[in-house]
């Protein structure tokens, strides 16, 4: 190498400096548990499949397709317009034992982050005073570029689509008429 030729990559390798930011690792665990007035397997295979009648969170503003594939290695993504192929992958299923089990590793919401989420759902049979029931519990493990307010933001958010949006979308029937209207939101707060 010449001399002139070193001469211009010091300089253009100190023009062009890549800015370095570090950040602290970190690790989260938290778990919630909801009842859902359905059977088990009722409420798994609401929660499983096409989502798009609960869940209300998208990357793209009215996508055509968010799926849950409940199978080892299934996938839960979100497909932008009817026949693409552009769309996102928000985790991979890990780990299926069907009605009562399903564990996805993935962002979720968060991708393009340093951060790695295992979620785990539980559901046994509990009874009530009604009858038999779902207790559906959701566990969270987080690590990355996390803190202690990300942490809760996926915790509230979790607890959201658990019971705010799949608890009462199954209890007012809607998983069974998918092509009909529901108010399954509407009357709650």
């Amino acid at each position: 190498m010449s001399i002139l030729a070193a001469i211009v990559l010091t300089a253009s390798l100190q023009q062009a400096e890549p800015v370095i930011e570090p950040f602290e690792p970190q690790g989260f665990s938290t778990r919630f548990t909801v009842e859902i007035d359905a059977p088990v397997s009722e409420v798994f295979d609401a929660a499983t499949g096409d989502v798009t009648g609960w869940w209300d969170h998208s990357y793209w503003p009215d996508p055509a397709e968010m799926v849950i594939e409940p199978r080892f290695d299934g996938r839960f993504y979100e497909r932008f317009e009817p026949g693409s192929d552009d769309g996102m992958l928000h985790a991979r299923v890990i780990f299926v034992q069907a009605p009562n089990q399903l564990r996805l590793h993935g962002p979720l919401g968060l991708s393009g982050r340093a951060f790695d989420m295992v979620t785990s759902w539980t559901l046994a049979e509990t009874q009530t005073e009604t009858g038999s029931a779902t207790r559906f519990t959701v566990d969270l493990r987080m690590a990355g570029e996390v803190d202690a307010e990300v942490a809760g933001a996926v915790r509230s958010v979790w607890l959201h689509f658990i019971d705010g949006r799949l608890k009462p979308w199954v209890e007012a029937g809607c998983h069974r008429q998918l092509n009909e209207p529901c108010d399954a939101f509407e009357a709650r707060p």
